[in-house]
């Protein structure tokens, strides 16, 4: 069976898929600053940090090494305003400096659709989206040549070109202009900006609201200026590169204050928290798409004075939105159940190869089958390239799986049955099954997760 080619992507070790665009300037990034706000971000269940860059500065080492070392990904945004070429040669040190501490998306250039971030005389010309690529693509070239994941800037959600429109067209011309290179391993970042609508508006993307063009919204209809705009994204990059790409969320949720659409009340600090959690709770629980990678709130904080002050989740002055209040509770609840769930599994031996996760002894176990003549060395043979990338703890015990919070069994009902697989669903763990229709596809499965860099199978893209 032929399977899709899955773009390269990273990880955190330990993805919960939460994550909040810090400040909205590249002007905290000091020492002071990161032992301030990494017990926060850890606090809120974050595991990914949108951080503003500078295409002449780099974020210090000092801050991005340390971030990286307790677990958040961070997503380097370079916004170009205006619109203009970059010094190469500057641009291929720092991305190479990033590549070095541990960073792998570095996202330049934003909201290409707006006429805001064009000089007046430039964005009157034709050819908009060919101009644009032309000062994008060698940047491309640069980032994967560093080692790092090429990244398609944002767009505005809607915008004075429509978003979608300018994609198509720009995934278009890259295909013209043989790119193939580029397309095949390119993640696109996008903004979800819920507004003051429901976190579902626009669910279903253009395959469900039919009527919706660009420009031009029924009543009655919905479209990608709301929350789910990934689905509409990914509706275009599927019609034109044939396969699903990872989506790299650079900011959204609901902010306070928000009012665009007459039909619901603005945003208050009620209903941004109740936005906000819902949104948490859809990625906590796997219930988005495989492709979108992960959720990042607007905004964590900003200096005292910045026009985006009133979206903070902490205040310049030092108090905090109800959301904050709500994330830690729930943050609290989920460690207080996996800990409570831990004393029921008595004289679980702790994993050398993992640090203690949510309170659990083993982070993620890899259960390899047994059977009635002996342990299997072709399922172990066959793991390793899995094994070397992810470092599990490994084993044939169900009795020592059961205190992980994560198993990956290896192979079908013969090796490990049904009931053992029950069995450590009743205590608590979050089971997976990875096993093809023979031994080699089983294999194969393994290897490609590995080189895709996805540990659970819910992080390849179906």
């Amino acid at each position: 069976m032929e399977s899709k080619y899955i773009p390269p992507i990273s990880l955190p070790e330990f993805n919960t898929g939460l994550g909040f665009h810090y400040f909205p300037d590249d002007e905290h990034y000091r020492a002071a600053d990161l032992q301030a706000w990494l017990p926060e971000l850890k606090s809120l269940g974050a595991s990914w940090l949108t951080l503003v860059g500078s295409p002449t500065r780099a974020i210090p080492e000092s801050f991005l090494r340390p971030l990286v070392d307790a677990g958040i990904e961070p997503i380097i945004h370079i916004p170009i305003a205006p619109s203009q070429p970059v010094d190469l040669n500057e641009l291929r040190t720092l991305y190479f400096s990033y590549a070095r501490w541990g960073a792998h998306y570095v996202v330049l250039h934003d909201q290409p659709n707006t006429r805001a971030t064009w000089p007046a005389e430039v964005w009157a010309q034709e050819g908009l989206v060919s101009r644009f690529l032309d000062l994008l693509t060698p940047a491309l070239q640069i980032a994967q040549n560093a080692g790092l994941v090429p990244v398609f800037p944002p767009l505005k959600q809607g915008g004075d070109y429509w978003d979608t429109s300018f994609l198509d067209t720009a995934l278009n011309l890259l295909k013209q202009r043989g790119q193939q290179k580029l397309l095949k391993d390119m993640v696109f970042a996008f903004y979800a900006f819920a507004g003051n609508r429901p976190p579902d508006w626009g669910a279903g993307g253009s395959a469900r609201w039919t009527q919706t063009k660009p420009y031009a919204v029924p009543p009655g209809s919905q479209d990608q200026r709301g929350f789910r705009s990934f689905e509409w994204y990914h509706d275009v990059i599927t019609a034109r590169l044939g396969t699903p790409h990872p989506l790299l969320m650079i900011a959204g949720g609901a902010r306070p204050g928000d009012a665009d659409d007459a039909s619901f009340p603005p945003v208050d600090e009620s209903r941004h928290a109740f936005c906000n959690t819902e949104i948490m709770t859809m990625m906590a629980n796997r219930q988005l798409p495989s492709y979108m990678v992960n959720v990042a709130f607007w905004l964590l904080s900003a200096r005292e004075g910045s026009p985006h002050a009133s979206a903070t989740w902490y205040r310049p002055n030092g108090s905090t939105l109800p959301v904050v209040g709500v994330f830690r509770q729930q943050m609290a609840e989920a460690l207080q159940a996996v800990g409570a769930l831990e004393k029921r599994i008595p004289n679980a031996p702790a994993s050398a190869s993992s640090p203690k996760a949510n309170g659990r002894p083993i982070f993620h176990y890899l259960l390899l089958p047994t059977f009635e003549w002996g342990v299997s060395d072709w399922h172990w043979t066959a793991a390793l390239d899995y094994i070397h990338k992810f470092r599990p703890t490994c084993g044939f015990s169900v009795t020592e799986a059961q205190a992980a919070q994560y198993v990956t069994i290896v192979g079908n009902e013969q090796g490990v049955s049904d009931d053992m697989e029950q069995a450590l669903r009743a205590a608590g763990c979050k089971v997976e099954r990875v096993c093809g229709q023979d031994g080699e596809e089983t294999q194969k499965r393994l290897s490609e997760m590995a080189a895709a860099g996805a540990r659970f199978l819910e992080e390849m893209i179906q």
